[in-house]
């Protein structure tokens, strides 16, 4: 029936405004509801379908191998020698069925299961989403001894899949950059794909994951076991004091479902339990956690109770208590599996779950029969776990949260805000009582809350949840938060819904103790309420380190860097840089901008000296034209470069003790290596320049920036001044000389503590939302952050003294 004109309403609906999104345009227009969001952890999950799809093929045999490649320009290669993608026509589609994929929404061999017993992809579109978000993507297919090539732009065909050469091998070489119109924050990161690759090579003993990383002098990192799960459970567990030395492993396979479980005690006091489905990690649990969950809880007071290990006990074992301290990583392969989601967080088959009850009971239930000091010693953590928590039920009691409206029922030292609407109020966790006060005072009290809390918290790394409770500051802690504690068994466990505050945020002085309480609080939520940090809760503020004062004039700046900027805008006034051959001298704009070319090209090279090679001899051999890649794969080409090096070396700087040149053989790279030993203040330090250094972006950005220092020629440098000339024999010279001027009549404060700071001065600076700065807290990778929190605040000494050596040259601020 036709649509009548009275049909349409008053405001202009009717059938013509129902839109019809075809092909890849849904996903441009709503990328969430395919990836989650398009914030850093949607950005990621498209690496993680291209690596899936790839995974697919190791999980059915034909793939051993998978490279990511992370390049300069933010795009992604990943390159699997699998089967490669078919390139053969589709029968109804009549296109090539590679390109049917990259540009069909729900179209795919996963959706029986001839091609792929077990697979992570189901739904036909990881690929095809991938390519809708992508500014570009690349696909190159080994394939029946042909090299196919198809690219594309947003998701549309530039071209025909189209044969480029012969292939000798076979499989898949996907090249994308992920879309900047989609993605505000496009920077992949190397540690959160490396956690990735890390744990498939754990899920499929055999499998070789490389990844590298052009954008930095990084060394790429390969993953490579052989014991499977039980290695990855070790690995999660040494930075931990075992009970057993061996973890646990069982595995069985009932109606089509294989289980695969390793499981490790420790005298922690933390669960960290990872659970896979078909090599996906399911963040969220499901129906196998749910199964896991509840075999061990009944498996385990099963064995205590028959072999009289609970007599006289007068608590029951929990399944909180049996999980205390432990760690497991389940992992299911299954062939029709059921996820919430395209992201596929959670596992929803229901089926799962018996079958997990049932191989678990009977294979623990054997284990612990025939390894009775090991269940003891399990049984024994149980019970202690059970009665610290008995203990600590009076003060859980303590922290159950009250009507909103009994403001009797919170801490006295929090000054509450008016606004009972969660979602529009923030609580400031402030240190200090002096800071505390100057945070009341100048705080917006219709929505802003100010808890201060003096000195350092428990460490809950090494506490269990009775002592915990019993620190006053965590009680007030969670009072003021509203939302309980604990694991939810109890009536007044945590309940992110009764949470009376949104934005949570950490402020703390910019020295060491405030760095250590800001850890301790860090490790305090992420441990014990998780879900703050997982919702985006949780903030850390950013207050000025430094006041610039000059007369009456005060100025609040965040950082170094900004402190930089801003000296160099003020010193450069009246400044010029005068050019040779009667060219127009450099100032202003231009001016600032060589300098900071000088003053990044001179910070790569401190870095360098960090790493113990001499920057004097980076700086000769960047500087020189003919050190090139083709220079070092001729002998004869290398030493004359050389010889001419070591002559205006000795010219350049005859003061500095000589400094021994060679050129041996880099048989790896059939080519030579650069080898130097220079002294410097009584020791030696070795530099080696090869031809891996050479072709890296870093040596490539120090070559660009001496490219674009050089316009200013050859020293000395003339500088005016005010109508004075001054000469310099270099640009740091120069730099340094403009930085000091910036300086002149400036009051630099470096800010320590909060309560420095007037009431007026922390609003404008660090409270008010019109100007102030804040840092929201995310977990990229939960298992990443569980084992740094292991390391930093565990027990274990050992692990923490590795990660200081380790890391203390990447140190930018120490106060000491």
């Amino acid at each position: 029936m036709p649509q009548s004109k009275k049909s349409r309403d008053s405001s202009g609906y009717g059938a013509d405004r129902i839109k019809v999104l075809e092909g890849l345009e849904a996903v441009r227009k709503r990328p969430a509801m395919y990836i989650g969001n398009t914030d850093v952890i949607g950005l990621h999950h498209l690496v993680y379908e291209i690596i899936d799809n790839a995974v697919d093929e190791v999980m059915v045999g034909v793939c051993n191998r998978i490279e990511v490649t992370i390049h300069v320009d933010s795009s992604i290669t990943v390159v699997d020698n699998g089967r490669g993608i078919p390139v053969d026509k589709h029968p109804t589609e009549k296109i090539p069925a590679a390109e049917v994929i990259m540009t069909k929404l729900h179209a795919g061999a996963k959706f029986d299961n001839e091609s792929y017993t077990f697979s992570g992809g189901l739904h036909g579109v990881g690929a095809s989403v991938v390519n809708a978000l992508a500014e570009f993507l690349e696909m190159e297919i080994k394939r029946d001894s042909e090299v196919w090539f198809q690219r594309y732009v947003r998701g549309k065909p530039q071209g025909h899949l189209a044969v480029i050469g012969k292939a000798r091998s076979t499989g898949t070489r996907i090249t994308f950059r992920p879309d900047p119109e989609i993605f505000s924050e496009a920077r992949i990161s190397f540690g959160t794909l490396s956690q990735r690759l890390r744990e498939l090579a754990f899920l499929n003993p055999g499998l070789t994951n490389v990844i590298a990383d052009e954008r930095g002098d990084r060394e790429p990192r390969t993953f490579y076991y052989k014991g499977g799960i039980t290695q990855f459970v070790q690995d999660l567990s040494k930075n931990k004091k075992v009970f057993h030395p061996k973890p646990i492993f069982l595995e069985g396979e009932r109606e089509d479902v294989k289980v695969e479980l390793a499981l490790q005690y420790s005298d922690g006091y933390n669960e960290d339990i990872y659970c896979f489905a078909n090599n996906i990690n399911n963040r969220d649990g499901g129906t196998h956690l749910v199964g896991f969950k509840s075999a061990l809880t009944r498996t385990i007071n099963s064995y205590a109770t028959n072999n009289n290990l609970t007599k006289n006990f007068k608590e029951s074992i929990s399944g909180d208590d049996v999980r205390e301290g432990l760690t497991a990583v389940l992992s299911v392969k299954l062939s029709n599996p059921q996820f919430e989601g395209q992201t596929k967080g959670k596992l929803l088959n229901s089926e799962v779950k018996g079958v997990i009850e049932s191989i678990i009971n009977e294979r623990l239930t054997i284990y612990l029969e025939e390894h009775p000091p090991v269940a003891r010693k399990i049984v024994e953590k149980c019970k202690d776990a059970a009665r610290a928590r008995t203990a600590a039920r009076k003060a859980r009691d303590l922290t159950r949260r009250k009507s909103a409206l009994d403001v009797s029922a919170l801490p006295g030292k929090l000054a509450d805000c008016q606004e009972k609407d969660p979602a529009a109020s923030e609580l400031f966790i402030v240190e200090g009582d002096s800071a505390g006060g100057s945070a009341k005072q100048g705080r917006d009290r219709k929505y802003q809350a100010i808890l201060p809390i003096k000195g350092k918290i428990l460490n809950v790394e090494k506490a269990r949840v009775d002592k915990m409770l019993s620190n006053q500051e965590i009680q007030t802690i969670i009072t003021a938060l509203g939302a309980g504690i604990g694991t939810g068994a109890d009536d007044n466990g945590f309940d992110v819904s009764k949470l009376r505050y949104h934005k949570i945020i950490i402020m703390t002085d910019a020295d060491v103790d405030g760095s250590h309480i800001r850890t301790l609080l860090l490790t305090f939520f992420f441990r014990k309420m998780k879900p703050i940090v997982e919702r985006g809760y949780l903030y850390i503020a950013q207050p000025p380190l430094f006041k610039v004062k000059k007369g009456k004039k005060e100025r609040y700046i965040k950082d170094e860097m900004r402190l930089e900027d801003y000296l160099l805008e003020l010193g450069i006034d009246n400044v010029k840089l005068l050019a040779e051959n009667g060219k127009a001298p450099m100032a202003g704009q231009r001016l600032i901008e060589l300098v900071k070319r000088v003053l990044k090209y001179y910070g790569m090279l401190h870095n360098f000296e960090q790493r113990k090679r001499d920057p004097l001899i980076i700086d000769a051999f960047v500087r020189s034209d003919d050190f090139t890649p083709d220079v070092l794969r001729s002998p004869k080409d290398a030493e004359k470069m050389m010889k001419r090096i070591r002559k205006e070396f000795k010219e350049v700087y005859p003061d500095m003790p000589p400094v021994e040149f060679w050129l041996p053989e880099d048989p790896e790279q059939n080519a030579r290596m650069v080898r130097c030993v220079s002294r410097k203040n009584g020791s030696q330090m070795e530099t080696i320049l090869d031809l891996k250094f050479v072709t890296s972006p870093e040596f490539d950005q120090l070559r660009k920036l001496t490219k674009a220092m050089d316009v200013v020629g050859e020293p000395p440098f003339l500088v005016e001044n005010n109508g004075d000339k001054l000469s310099f024999v270099s640009l740091k010279e120069v730099v340094d000389f403009i930085l000091k001027q910036g300086q002149k009549g400036q009051e630099i404060q470096r800010y320590k503590g909060l309560g420095e700071m007037n009431a007026d001065q922390l609003w404008d600076t660090t409270m008010n939302r019109e100007t102030r700065t804040l840092m929201k807290v995310t977990i990229d990778d939960a298992e990443a952050a569980s084992q740094i929190f292991d390391v930093l605040m565990g027990d274990a000494v050992e692990p923490r003294r590795e990660f200081i050596q380790q890391n203390a040259l990447n140190v930018t601020n120490l106060d000491v």
